[in-house]
Order: C-alpha cells, then structure tokens, then sequence
C-alpha cells in the first residue's frame, strides 16, 4: 500500500481537510487522526480545525444526530449507535446528549418490536431443535443489533407471546 504524502504547513493541511470533507462529513476527532496519519504537526492540526470549526465545516454535534438518525432508520439499536459515534471519534458528552434526546426505554422497545415483528418469519422458519431455541435466537439477533437486553426480553415477549426470560437455556 502505499504511503500518504506528509502534511507539513498550513494551508496544505486546511486544502486537505476541505477535500476530505467535500467526500464526506468528519467529526474533530476524526480530522485530527487524519492529519495524524500525515503526520502533521500538533499545533497546526489544531489551528486548521479550529479555522474549521469557526467557519461550521465541522460540527460535532450536527454530525452525531445525523448519525443518529441514519443508523435508526437502519434499525440499529442505541448500543450499537453508541459504539460507531465512539468509533467515529464523536466526544462522549456529545452521544450521551443526542442519545438521550432520541431514544427512550419506550422508544427503544417499539422500535425493538417492530423490527422483530418484521423479521418474526426468518425465525417461525427455522425448526427448533431444542425448546425455546427460536426464542433465544431472536433475542440475540436484537441484542446484536444494539438493543438492551430489558428491550429485547419485551420485544420477543411481545412478538411471539411468550413471557418467559429466553436467555435461561444459557
């Protein structure tokens, strides 16, 4: 593979964010790793995002909410949404922020149901070789797709009408 050019001045660095985030939205923490990678120097890493940040090219905030509702519509759960706004190098406050201002427990849990309610026949399809094994693997399938465990247990409860813990075979 090869290697990136180094960043070495000013208005290098800033040409160079401008064309990174003309392909795509970059939270600050992503920026810097980026100019990290072309190792560039500390102090102007930052004097370019804060001249991008003054002119609203980059905002962290904008950019976790509109990860929020991207990744809702693709059914993603809040756990899971948490993990790629970490991965993506949004500031904690900031997720916890958007977080809280998206999802509720409630919320969290119809959106758990309607997904399974969607998806109920992949697993009404598969035979059971154990009791409750369809159950169980419902219940993963929603964790796995960042739901809590509480949404998850209320989710199948209320899909397949059953009302006991399907993590119990364990």
């Amino acid at each position: 593979m090869k290697k990136s050019k180094p960043l070495h001045d000013e208005a290098g660095a800033y040409r160079y964010a401008l064309w990174l985030l003309g392909r795509r939205p970059y939270t600050a923490g992503g920026l810097l790793e980026k100019f990290n990678k072309r190792e560039l120097p500390t102090a102007i890493a930052q004097i370019v995002l804060d001249k991008l940040i003054a002119k609203k090219f980059v905002n962290d905030v904008n950019y976790a909410e509109s990860f929020v509702h991207a990744k809702a519509a693709q059914n993603w759960g809040p756990m899971k949404i948490r993990m790629g706004m970490y991965k993506k190098k949004v500031p904690r406050d900031i997720i916890d922020k958007t977080l809280k201002a998206s999802y509720s427990s409630e919320a969290e849990g119809e959106q758990a149901i309607e997904l399974l309610d969607r998806q109920k026949q992949r697993f009404l399809r598969k035979k059971e070789k154990k009791k409750g094994q369809r159950l169980k693997q419902a219940f993963e399938f929603l964790v796995r797709k960042g739901y809590s465990a509480s949404a998850a247990r209320l989710a199948v409860a209320k899909v397949f009408s059953y009302n006991s813990d399907p993590s119990d075979d364990d």
